[in-house]
């Protein structure tokens, strides 16, 4: 139920029946107001039980629901507790493996460290040895290098004198033909001016008779 609006003429009644200053005018008010006015009153005390009741029903459930949350909050904090204890020991156990995967890793870390250390001094040994091998190589390459220079500077020296010896026998060859050639070469020019003059000449006697011919007909 919710509060409706009432009339004036129950509302005046009330106030009357109400109000203390009245009680010998009472008997003038007519019975059917005092009825009503008595059954509003009724329901007015009705009401008030009624929300009375209706707020003492809402407080409870406020209070049950207040409960029920509390014990939400309380299950949920124990599970959050769990939940953390459990994360606290699984973390635990986490930690414990990582340490002991770091030790195993500084172990691996170690052994591999004296294993490089080992092959970094065999290694060593091994070009100091490769190192005087080499050095024994070298100095062998060098020496046969050498001798092998010595040979073949001999070979040259006597290769460039044979080449000289044969260059002066060739240079003497030369001049030889070379005059010879000259000689021919002059001989031949001799009597290419020779041949030269007498087709001059010849010419010259042509010319002339062919002058005295044309002189004739002329």
């Amino acid at each position: 139920p919710s509060a409706t609006p009432v009339s004036s003429q129950y509302l005046g009644t009330l106030k009357v029946l109400e109000d203390k200053c009245v009680q010998k005018n009472s008997t003038k008010f007519d019975k059917a107001d005092s009825l009503r006015a008595a059954v509003f009153q009724n329901w007015l005390e009705k009401k008030r039980a009624f929300l009375l009741e209706l707020k003492r029903i809402e407080k409870k459930k406020a209070e049950k629901q207040r409960n029920n949350t509390e014990k939400k909050e309380a299950v949920k904090r124990e599970e959050a507790i769990a939940s953390f204890e459990a994360w606290k020991k699984k973390k635990g156990r986490e930690a414990k493996k990582l340490s002991e995967k770091k030790k195993l890793e500084e172990l691996k870390k170690k052994k591999a460290a004296e294993e490089d250390e080992e092959k970094t001094e065999a290694a060593q040994k091994a070009f100091e040895k490769w190192k005087e091998r080499k050095v024994e190589y070298l100095r062998e390459q060098s020496r046969k290098e050498k001798q092998s220079e010595r040979m073949r500077k001999k070979k040259e020296e006597e290769l460039i004198a044979e080449k000289k010896r044969d260059s002066v026998s060739a240079v003497e060859k030369w001049n030889e033909k070379k005059e010879e050639y000259m000689k021919q070469k002059k001989v031949e020019k001799i009597l290419e001016r020779r041949n030269q003059e007498i087709q001059q000449a010849k010419k010259e006697e042509k010319d002339k008779k062919a002058m005295e011919e044309y002189e004739r007909w002329l």
